[in-house]
């Protein structure tokens, strides 16, 4: 015989009323027979979380044919025993999202030093120089891990001064600047002049390489990073006090001569600047050659070097002339 939905939910309460005699305080029910409790009895919702079962109010049958009303429905809970609670399966909590690490960037810089050269020759202050770079607390502060601070080599009375803008990997691994792909190239066009780069000065705007949060590649100095490291490049100028500057790459220009910063490199490069009253002319970086390896960028930064070679009274041959006509 098949039970109607009264039934089921009056022999569903008999069995809570057995259960709490039996000293039960909590039972679980299926979802299908708190619905069905909910139809017949006429409950409003209750929270399933800690849901006590109400007293519920016999539903009156449809005319015409009235049926007998049941027995009322003698509430669950009593001051004699504790309430019928539904079971609840509590959710577990949500793990809180891992805050990520900070990228590596640059970070607050001290007012840019002072640098007071003792006196004595080219080589005695250099060394004097490199030995207050290397030991800068800020410089190795901003070391990439395993790094070392770059500075400058050559000829410390050298008539040329080569100057590019911040080490690569390559150069804070070896601390000394322009010796990757880059520097390779610096030496052939060096090489191409008649010069040697031990008869010439090399450095950089920057003293370490910039701190960044890629795998590969670099990031451009900051001005403030700039301004800090310039009073050491300023130094050596001083040391060395060259006839000819050249600025290798953008960068290093704005560094030093700060040209219009909407200007394109075309318009800066192949003209004569100044700075510390020293001439400088301003070409293409040899990475900017490395990736654009098209004859014409050869052929101006080849331009730019003639006019440096003329700046100093170097002797130029046809062929060196003609090297990209």
């Amino acid at each position: 015989m098949t039970m109607d939905l009264d039934d089921r939910a009056r022999a569903v309460l008999e069995e809570l009323k057995r259960q709490r005699q039996e000293g039960v305080d909590a039972v679980y029910l299926e979802q299908e027979t708190i619905d069905g409790l909910r139809t017949a009895l006429g409950a409003m919702e209750t929270k399933v979380s800690s849901a006590v079962v109400p007293e519920a109010k016999p539903e009156p049958k449809p005319a015409p044919k009235p049926e007998p009303k049941p027995a009322p429905i003698e509430p669950v809970a009593s001051s004699s025993a504790p309430p019928v609670e539904v079971a609840e399966v509590k959710p577990k909590p949500i793990a809180k999202p891992v805050r990520k690490a900070e990228p590596a960037g640059p970070s607050v810089l001290p007012p840019p030093p002072e640098v007071n050269l003792p006196d004595g020759d080219p080589e005695s202050r250099m060394s004097w120089l490199r030995d207050l770079v290397v030991a800068c607390p800020t410089c190795n502060a901003n070391l990439n891990p395993g790094a070392k601070v770059v500075f400058g080599v050559g000829n410390p009375a050298a008539d040329v001064f080569f100057c590019g803008e911040a080490p690569g990997h390559d150069e804070e691994m070896k601390g000394e600047p322009f010796v990757g792909a880059a520097g390779q190239l610096l030496d052939k066009i060096i090489s191409a002049t008649g010069l040697t780069r031990e008869g010439v000065y090399i450095g950089n705007v920057m003293n370490w390489r910039p701190q960044h949060d890629q795998a590969f590649g670099n990031r451009p100095p900051t001005e403030e990073e700039m301004n800090f490291c310039l009073p050491y490049l300023k130094a050596q100028l001083e040391v060395v006090q060259p006839k000819v500057i050249v600025a290798l790459g953008r960068t290093a220009a704005n560094a030093l001569v700060q040209p219009d910063p909407s200007a394109k490199m075309g318009d800066v490069r192949g003209r004569w600047w100044e700075f510390e009253g020293v001439p400088l002319m301003v070409t293409y970086h040899p990475s900017y050659l490395l990736h654009n390896p098209s004859m014409l960028g050869k052929r101006r930064v080849w331009e730019d070097v003639l006019l440096v070679m003329e700046r100093l009274e170097m002797p130029i041959s046809d062929k060196q002339r003609g090297f990209f006509q």
